[in-house]
């Protein structure tokens, strides 16, 4: 059966706000749906920054309705193939996936250096409100967060990769790779603006401003690589492998499996190692730029 969308030769700009319209739909629908279940499971006055259970019913209802409905939706709508038009397609360079794979490991010395230079982000005296607003969302998201991660047995573990690390990789990519960048890079006529754009717009959506430098670059990395690779799978794979890095570090080390805490995994305190992490950095996105353009000529 042929799929007809119904706005197929609409332009970027209708494109970009049904969109918008989506993702403010897939939100409120994610909120109201999570917050029906818990209020039939455990009451309407429930607090879900103290019960785990409720936090993580809101938090997997907001995701699927905020990342993975409104990009499925925007492909149905505009996308004759809509699974292809959002990247689900295959890349058999086995040198491209190992490029992407590897860069998410030896970047993380420079990612934690960036990470530590943001942390120490003053803004100006007139911007104390703005600043204020900043810290409380940051303290806001790290509670949750410490919520979700302190678990002592394999099930909350498994739940945690999922949530934490499978259903983001995936919402989020389809959300500012599939959709978001390729209207970017239309609406700027040129592919390194949208991409560095969506890159930065992945980092503020984030809303947690201490983080913005560090996940920025991470967004310039998913943003070349599917670009280069044309399929979505590998920046899912990039982001689920980074994700799942520090749900396992945080893990280890609250279980006492490890002395080394989630924040200083893969930190180093030698400027000659974060040094030789940028220029390695740069030396794979320069190797798959290079096995791309290879792929295509072949």
């Amino acid at each position: 059966m042929i799929h007809r969308p119904l706005f197929e030769t609409s332009g970027k700009g209708f494109k970009f706000f049904t969109f918008v319209f989506l993702l403010l739909f897939g939100l409120v629908a994610g909120m109201v749906s999570g917050t029906a279940v818990i209020a039939i499971f455990y009451g309407s006055d429930i607090d879900i920054l103290t019960n785990i259970e409720a936090a993580r019913i809101m938090q997997i209802a907001t995701q699927l309705g905020l990342f993975v409905i409104p990009p499925i939706g925007f492909a149905l709508l505009f996308f004759s193939q809509p699974f292809t038009g959002l990247g689900f397609v295959r890349n058999k360079s086995l040198r491209l996936w190992l490029a992407a794979l590897l860069l998410m490991i030896v970047s993380l010395p420079l990612v934690h250096q960036l990470a530590s230079w943001n942390a120490q982000l003053k803004l100006p005296q007139f911007l104390a409100g703005l600043e204020n607003w900043m810290q409380d969302k940051e303290a806001s998201a790290e509670r949750l967060t410490r919520l979700f991660l302190e678990v002592n047995n394999l099930s909350g573990l498994i739940i945690n990769l999922m949530m934490i690390a499978l259903i983001p990789s995936i919402g989020e990519e389809l959300v500012f790779r599939s959709v978001l960048q390729p209207l970017f890079v239309k609406l700027f006529r040129n592919i390194h603006l949208g991409i560095l754009f969506g890159a930065l717009v992945f980092s503020v959506m984030h809303f947690q401003f201490y983080g913005l430098l560090p996940r920025f670059v991470l967004g310039v990395f998913l943003g070349y690589l599917f670009y280069w690779s044309g399929s979505i799978w590998i920046p899912v794979a990039m982001h689920l492998f980074n994700n799942g890095m520090a749900v396992m570090a945080f893990f280890l080390h609250h279980n006492e499996f490890t002395d080394i805490p989630m924040e200083d995994f893969g930190a180093t305190g030698s400027g000659f190692l974060v040094f030789l992490s940028l220029l390695m950095s740069g030396f794979l996105l320069m190797l798959a730029f290079r096995w791309r353009k290879i792929e295509q000529t072949e």
